[in-house]
């Protein structure tokens, strides 16, 4: 049986079964590198199909995140916000209310 891979930096540091060291490096190195190459194919080849569908997406994701923030803005100004937390807090039970204002 070979070196394993941390018996590996040490042989070669040594200078030792220096064509078991490379090889091991070699196929450790193809082993590591092999499934990103296939993810970055895959990846690149899923996204420039979904181009369209995301663009549509993050626009509409765009639109919703402002509303959002319009009708929390409103809520602030207004006041409303305090009547919402004050309701959240009497219908959670006492030890979630606990837990989040322990500290």
């Amino acid at each position: 049986m070979g070196p394993t891979l941390g018996a590996a930096s040490t042989l070669a540091a040594q200078g030792s079964h220096l064509e078991q060291v490379v090889l091991l490096m070699l196929l450790f190195g193809l082993g590591a590198g092999t499934p990103l190459v296939v993810l970055r194919t895959t990846s690149r080849e899923v996204a420039a199909r979904l181009r369209g569908s995301m663009a549509s997406a993050g626009k509409a994701g765009k639109q919703l995140l402002g509303g959002v923030m319009l009708l929390m803005g409103v809520a602030i100004l207004s006041g409303l916000d305090k009547s919402f937390e004050a309701a959240v807090v009497r219908a959670s039970p006492q030890w979630l209310t606990e837990l989040t204002t322990r500290f």
